[in-house]
């Protein structure tokens, strides 16, 4: 039941923290090399960081009933720790993402899994002079389920990503991690996680968005997952949208990493937009 608790307050916390508009704060600001650092500041030092999002749907390879249907919801928000100028311009952050899996139609609604992602790192943008170029993130994240005894899983890495919009309608990100510390509670978790994710997203129509993300894997067959989802804006003057996703594959959750799913949910999301394209008014 606290878990329950603290999960539901999680998640009405971050809409209420974590939803403002974030697209179109730094619209006063003509961004260039010659006022990189002027830009940083302006930015918000806490945001929303991912997209953040609820969801409900079914299993598409299992009979649809109460058990193999449930909701799913995702929060993330970032931290810049200070302005000071630090060498070759990068700024460090914190970041917190946490991903739950909520069975809302069995009776007393448990939750079945929670996966809590914090990390903390140093992040560049890249500047020219139509706006950002690209950036990079180097960080040391944990993510764990918060869990004890054998239902435990938990590791730790350092990670490095990269993200570069692409004109105005693509922006493709791509990251890379190495495992550090123990992985006791789940030795294997790297031939279903993998080392390396590539995405992408498109922006076809202000309204529209299309996002694919692969992380493939190997464990004496091909492994890892992909997600897909659709996202259509409700309103123009709103960072709300109806949101469609696919996960197939493995690891959709920490507990059973190493079992193949394939889901199929829909609900609402709010888009981290800040860096994701360049010079476009979404």
């Amino acid at each position: 039941m606290e878990l329950q608790k603290t999960g539901i307050v999680l998640l009405i916390t971050s809409l209420v923290l974590v939803i403002p508009r974030v697209d179109a704060q730094n619209d006063e600001i003509t961004l260039d090399s010659s006022n990189y650092k002027k830009y940083i500041r302006s930015l918000p030092a806490f945001t929303m960081y991912g997209d953040n999002y609820f969801v409900t749907g079914t299993s598409l390879n299992e009979e649809i009933s109460s058990e193999t249907s449930d909701a799913k919801f995702e929060i993330g928000f970032k931290q810049r720790l200070t302005n000071v100028d630090l060498p070759w311009d990068v700024f460090p952050f914190i970041t917190y993402r946490q991903k739950s899996f909520w069975d809302i139609y069995l009776e007393s609604f448990p939750f079945r899994e929670t996966n809590y992602n914090p990390a903390i790192g140093f992040a560049k943008l890249f500047v020219d002079d139509e706006g950002i170029n690209s950036g990079l993130w180097f960080a040391f994240e944990h993510e764990s389920n918060g869990r004890d005894g054998e239902n435990s899983r938990s590791w730790n890495y350092f990670a490095l990503q990269y993200f570069k919009p692409h004109g105005l309608y693509w922006q493709f990100r791509a990251k890379a991690w190495i495992p550090v510390g123990s992985l006791d509670q789940n030795e294997d978790i790297t031939s279903f996680r993998g080392f390396f994710a590539i995405g992408a997203s498109y922006n076809p129509i202000k309204n529209l968005f299309f996002d694919v993300d692969v992380q493939p894997a190997y464990d004496d067959r091909l492994t890892g997952f992909v997600k897909a989802g659709i996202s259509f804006k409700i309103s123009k003057n709103s960072n709300q949208f109806i949101y469609l996703q696919y996960f197939g594959g493995y690891s959709e959750d920490l507990i059973n990493y190493d079992q193949d799913v394939s889901n199929l949910r829909i609900g609402i999301a709010f888009k981290d937009l800040m860096m994701n394209f360049r010079t476009r008014n979404n």
